[in-house]
């Protein structure tokens, strides 16, 4: 008997792991189980030719699965019965009344092939019941038997592949029947599992899988360098379809999204983009992604077909060091590489990502083309696997970037609460004394602080750049730009956002969460393109009954020092009652060196995203404005 599957207590239904079960004839003619397994491969051949290998060749030319069977009859050998030569050809499984056995019960080229029998599979002669179709094997009641069915699958897998999977069932027609089936199956099923997965294997070493003929399939970009003298070709099946995946290739680049993979060696030791960004998907043939740092050397875009492929290119002249047209004269001395991404949708949410680097010089040596083939390997794979897990939505919330961050502002909050004597000058961190001591916005709603704080930090771009940025913070939103690994330690769960998501604009009613158990700030005032004020409001019944209490406001405050030039003011001001447990929990001497360093990096964070995506923004749709800073919002 051929099948795989751990022996299920009575009466129970057990699956392999991860097993997707797809609508089939076994359904309907053995369609309550007590076991179910599916075992699958991928083959690298069309569904007509892998249906042409399985239905008529013998599937049990391994030696071991022969010699497996032949102990499966050494009881009848031995006892002078004649024994048929093994064969696990489908053309070979036929029932009689004179010789009953495994029978064809449905087929449907080239898509599926039922097999089954019904018999007493635990005597050492097992005793067949011939039934006469597939309707007879479903209806089959009489006690004493167990019916065993399984199917071969095959289904298209992408654009020339197969997958083929092969499903066991078996019922009993009482418990009796079961138990003594679990007592042979304890004994009998590590070889079955092993025929199977043999066969399996074996048909994958004779015809190939997707991935092992990956190198030999043309690719879309191959032809525009015919001449190439290196080829490096990497893949990789993502949970994800096509049109999820695409906006994370068309935003690669230096200075862009990154590359997805080694970002000290390829994208100047900044972090590769951890979200989609809007602003960078407007791709076209003939942009050029750029490769480096600095420089206008990159990757030309050369073929652009949505959600389908991307092929980038580039034409080097060794000699004088610059990058030429693609398509222009080769010169005596060059490099021209090819890059081609092509997604090969698999399923609904499955998608093969082939990815193909083609080299032509004539000045490369074996050695180069070895060494620096390996190099590309190794970063080609960490790049399909950061791949992804973005676009499965696996990345982690924090990284090892967003640790390091963390360690250091550890550092900083820790000498903060070492010097409260440098207190007062933390205060106005990045302004001067007289722009501290001015009036703001909100400034009435807590007229006398126990403590406050005005940091500044000068961001060359104007405030229509800076703002979008400035109107989305929040825990719930787009974060803090802050250090996120210490709040997330904290328990806040933020993520910090990349890019501008217009939904999250503030406006007047909004909370401005902090921490998910604790009370939001409401926001009270709202001046578009300027400021916002987020108010917590001291409870009045508290405060005239002499109990606890505590008020405070946060400026977030834009104003212009250019054209192009602008100052972000961040402002916290926060009274409460004299009680010492409100003092100790809400004044300065625990908060202030957090806030510092909190609000610090948020300023910087500010200033290092419009600093990086102005020129994008520039060019793209600015997010609608507000109108009136008495409009209303939904509240968070």
């Amino acid at each position: 008997m051929w099948m795989n599957a751990k022996v299920p207590s009575r009466n129970a239904r057990c699956s392999s792991s991860g097993m997707t079960h797809s609508p089939s004839a076994l359904d309907s003619i053995l369609p309550t189980p007590r076991l179910v397994e599916v075992d699958s491969v991928d083959l690298g051949v069309p569904p007509e030719q892998a249906w042409e290998l399985i239905r008529h060749s013998d599937l049990g030319r391994s030696p071991l699965v022969r010699a497996l069977f032949a102990m499966r009859t050494l009881p009848s050998r031995l006892s002078g019965q004649e024994v048929e030569e093994m064969s696990l050809r489908l053309d070979d499984f036929e029932s009689s009344p004179e010789r009953p056995g495994f029978q064809v019960l449905h087929e449907a080229p080239p898509h599926e092939i039922v097999v089954g029998a019904i018999g007493k599979v635990w005597q050492l002669d097992i005793p067949f019941v011939h039934v006469r179709g597939t309707h007879a094997f479903a209806a089959f009641r009489e006690r004493g038997f167990v019916k065993v069915a399984w199917a071969i699958r095959l289904s298209r897998l992408g654009e020339r592949d197969t997958h083929v999977a092969i499903e066991v069932r078996v019922d009993a027609t009482d418990d009796d029947s079961w138990r003594k089936f679990c007592r042979y199956f304890r004994v009998i099923g590590p070889g079955s599992r092993f025929i199977r997965r043999s066969v399996l294997a074996a048909l994958a070493r004779e015809h190939g899988t997707p991935e092992s003929k990956e190198t030999e399939r043309p690719l879309p970009g191959d032809e525009l360098l015919a001449d190439a003298i290196a080829q490096v070709t990497n893949g990789i099946t993502i949970q994800a379809s096509p049109e999820a995946i695409w906006p994370w290739l068309v935003q690669m680049g230096c200075r862009r999204a990154g590359f997805y993979t080694i970002n000290t060696l390829d994208n100047g030791g900044v972090r590769s983009a951890r979200e989609i960004h809007p602003e960078l998907q407007d791709l076209h043939v003939g942009d050029r992604l750029p490769a480096t740092p600095k420089g206008e050397d990159g990757f030309d875009v050369l073929r652009l077909e949505r959600s389908r492929v991307l092929v980038l290119g580039g034409l080097y002249d060794a000699a004088r060091k610059r990058q030429i047209p693609f398509a222009g004269p080769r010169p005596e001395r060059f490099w021209q590489v090819t890059w081609a991404f092509v997604l090969e949708r698999l399923g609904d949410r499955t998608t093969r990502l082939h990815v193909r680097v083609r080299a032509a010089s004539p000045n490369m040596g074996r050695i180069h083309r070895v060494w620096i083939g390996q190099v590309h390997r190794l970063m080609e794979a960490i790049q399909l696997q950061n791949l992804a897990a973005r676009a499965e939505g696996r990345l982690p919330s924090d990284d090892w970037h967003d640790v390091a961050e963390g360690m250091r502002g550890a550092v900083v909050i820790a000498c903060a609460m070492a010097t409260p004597f440098l207190r007062g000058k933390r205060s106005h961190w990045g302004v001067d004394t007289a722009a501290a001591q001015r009036l703001y916005p909100g400034d009435e709603l807590v007229p006398e602080p126990r403590w406050a704080w005005t940091h500044g930090v000068e961001i060359e771009a104007s405030m229509a750049e800076v703002w979008p940025w400035i109107a989305q913070v929040g825990a719930d939103r787009a974060g803090f730009y802050s250090y996120q690994w210490l709040e997330n330690l904290a328990g806040c769960n933020i993520r910090n956002a990349e890019s501008l998501h217009p939904a999250w604009e503030v406006c007047v009613g909004a909370s401005l969460k902090l921490h998910p158990s604790a009370a939001p700030l409401r926001v009270v005032r709202v001046e578009p393109g300027r400021f916002f004020v987020a108010r917590a409001e001291a409870d009045p019944t508290a405060r005239a009954s002499g109990k606890s209490w505590i008020e405070a406001t946060w400026l977030f405050f834009l104003e212009p020092l250019g054209a192009k030039r602008s100052r972000f003011i961040s402002r916290y001001r926060c009274a409460c009652s004299e009680d010492i447990v409100t003092r100790i929990q809400f004044g300065p001497t625990l908060l202030e060196p957090i806030g510092f360093a909190m609000d610090r990096r948020m300023l910087l964070g500010v200033r290092k995203r419009v600093d990086r995506m102005a020129p994008n923004l520039a060019r793209s749709k600015p997010p609608q404005a507000l109108r009136g800073e008495g409009r209303p919002c939904d509240s968070r």
